[in-house]
């Protein structure tokens, strides 16, 4: 849910505050300053962004962050690089197999932008403790088991940070945006009239309204409210939440070497889901899971270039954010976003 006010400030720029860049940052980000403003790039600059899990959508997203000037990025991964990894995962050298995933992607990530400080930590997620999130401005959770992002997304809004959750199942990918109730400010410009008058310039203050990952995840569509949207709903959403319980029960995304097994239990997990809710089969048709293994580079680069985009929108508090479920499937020639709120 979105509301706005008008501000009544109606010019051809806003009023900025005082430049506190450096030479060489003024330089770097000049492009980015004169697009979205001084302001949106100081509280880039000040932000704190953790990205759990690296594999090719986490590169992808790091990669964007790193090179829009936040003061640091955590890379955090448990797992060790693999062969598949070469399909999307672009920080990590080829030599790198067997290594710890976070610790293989740093030094390219750092190469990216040397202003950035970025580090890598090879410890779970489950392992932290709730202090340990709080230290961020922004959390990006990927390739991480649904009950262990819910978590996460609680403390995140109990503290005031905002969370994203996103993924890429072969041909599908999805990102789920909660930044509690988020205020923001969006330019308005209205053509004048007559040759002479060139409009005006207003600022609108707009707040949007979120809700939390678990609420989505745990929606039971035989209750009247959601009864009432299956038919306007896309399948695609449906098939991810299918494919993130299949992440919980094995604690890994399907695989191409376990393709044929991997299909057999998601599609008895789509089986159990579609009956527990009321829906149909031909509603999660066995199409949506026939390309869902590994991580596609251009699927990776086309939703972490969106997620990355939203990160820079939240921290900014600049133009409207995503609210609150985007899924993409190129197979389908399809993007959409699903407001739950």
């Amino acid at each position: 849910m979105v509301t706005e006010t008008l501000n009544g400030i109606t010019s051809s720029g806003v009023e900025e505050p005082v430049k506190t860049f450096t030479d060489d940052e003024a330089a770097l980000y000049d492009r980015q300053i004169r697009l979205w403003g001084v302001d949106a790039q100081k509280r880039l600059n000040e932000s704190k962004i953790l990205i759990i899990g690296m594999g090719g959508i986490g590169a992808e997203v790091a990669k964007n962050i790193i090179l829009g000037g936040v003061k640091s990025v955590k890379l955090m991964d448990d797992c060790a690089v693999s062969e598949l990894d070469a399909s999307a995962q672009f920080l990590v050298p080829r030599e790198a197999v067997g290594q710890n995933r976070a610790e293989a992607s740093l030094q390219r990530a750092k190469l990216l932008n040397p202003m950035v400080e970025v580090n890598a930590d090879s410890g779970k997620p489950e392992d932290k403790p709730d202090e340990f999130f709080t230290q961020f401005t922004v959390i990006c959770v990927t390739n991480c088991a649904k009950s262990q992002a819910c978590r996460i997304n609680r403390i995140a809004r109990q503290n005031g940070i905002s969370f994203f959750a996103a993924d890429v199942f072969g041909f599908v990918s999805f990102i789920f945006a909660d930044l509690g109730e988020h205020h923001y400010k969006k330019e308005l410009t209205s053509l004048g009239k007559g040759k002479q008058n060139q409009g005006t310039t207003s600022v609108v203050d707009k707040v949007a309204h979120f809700v939390p990952y678990q609420d989505i995840l745990n929606i039971d569509w035989n209750l009247e409210d959601f009864a009432a949207r299956v038919k306007r709903t896309q399948p695609g959403i449906f098939a991810i939440f299918v494919l993130l319980e299949f992440v919980e029960q094995h604690k890994r995304k399907p695989h191409p070497d376990t393709r044929d097994a991997d299909l057999v239990e998601i599609l008895k997990m789509r089986d159990e889901y579609v009956e527990k809710n009321g829906l149909s089969k031909e509603k999660v048709d066995d199409s949506l899971f026939e390309n869902v293994c590994g991580e596609l580079g251009p699927v990776c680069a086309i939703t972490g270039g969106q997620l990355a985009q939203e990160v820079v929108k939240a921290v900014s508090r600049k133009d409207d954010p995503l609210v609150n479920f985007f899924v993409f499937n190129p197979a389908a020639g399809t993007a959409f976003v699903e407001n739950f709120v």
